[in-house]
């Protein structure tokens, strides 16, 4: 998830569930090598590691998203199979989720994402049937256009740290990074030092570089 920190994509997740009207919701983004990394809100952290580690290579809906590049829900794919399912009975029964949509997220024509609707009750369950997939498909239309808008970001800078790596390695000066972010250019240089110190690097050149680095990869990033 190089270059969309957690923070950013918790904050488009939570527009998402607000939106929605679900009971939970992931957002994950996908690597080069289609590894997924994101976040699961409204759910405990229990499930979540649990999801990740034994969930996600059973998940037969992602399954199903991932090789037709369209929307889908356990009703629709699995309907009253779904309670039989492997990944109900040792990840999401157990946690009382009772069904979920999975909507794909495109950057261009190539699958970036998806983003998971959960219903923990049976009127949301309902919802999640073909009509109720296409009331909730433009959600994921604007979680990715969220998503391609977020500034970049290192995942292991914090945000200020970031802002001013950007700042330096767009030519700024340490004075004039104070100047735009509306600080003092003894703070400027405490983070560029921290920074120098982070990427093991000696010279602003090289900072900037390492900087950019960490950004590449990201389906999302610039």
């Amino acid at each position: 998830m190089q270059g969309t920190a957690p923070e950013e994509l918790r904050r488009v997740a939570e527009g998402a569930l607000r939106e929605a009207g679900m009971d939970c919701v992931g957002l994950y983004v996908l690597d080069d090598a289609g590894r997924m990394q994101g976040v699961i809100l409204g759910m405990p952290e229990a499930f979540t590691r649990a999801y990740e580690t034994q969930g996600i290579p059973i998940d037969p809906v992602l399954a199903r998203v991932r090789e037709t590049g369209a929307p889908c829900s356990t009703l629709v794919a699995l309907g009253e199979r779904w309670t039989r399912s492997h990944l109900y009975q040792r990840v999401s029964g157990r946690f009382g989720l009772t069904g979920f949509a999975t909507l794909p997220l495109y950057r261009e024509e190539s699958l970036s994402g998806v983003l998971y609707l959960g219903a923990m009750t049976e009127a949301n369950a309902r919802r999640l049937d073909l009509e109720g997939l296409c009331a909730l498909s433009p959600l994921a239309t604007r979680a990715s256009v969220r998503l391609l808008t977020l500034p970049p970001r290192h995942p292991r800078l914090t945000r200020r740290q970031n802002e001013v790596a950007e700042l330096a390695a767009s030519g700024l000066t340490n004075r004039e990074i104070a100047e735009a972010l509306g600080g003092g250019l003894a703070a400027v240089q405490k983070h560029m030092k921290a920074l120098h110190r982070l990427f093991g690097v000696s010279t602003r050149t090289a900072m900037a570089a390492a900087w950019r680095a960490g950004l590449e990869g990201s389906p999302f990033g610039d």
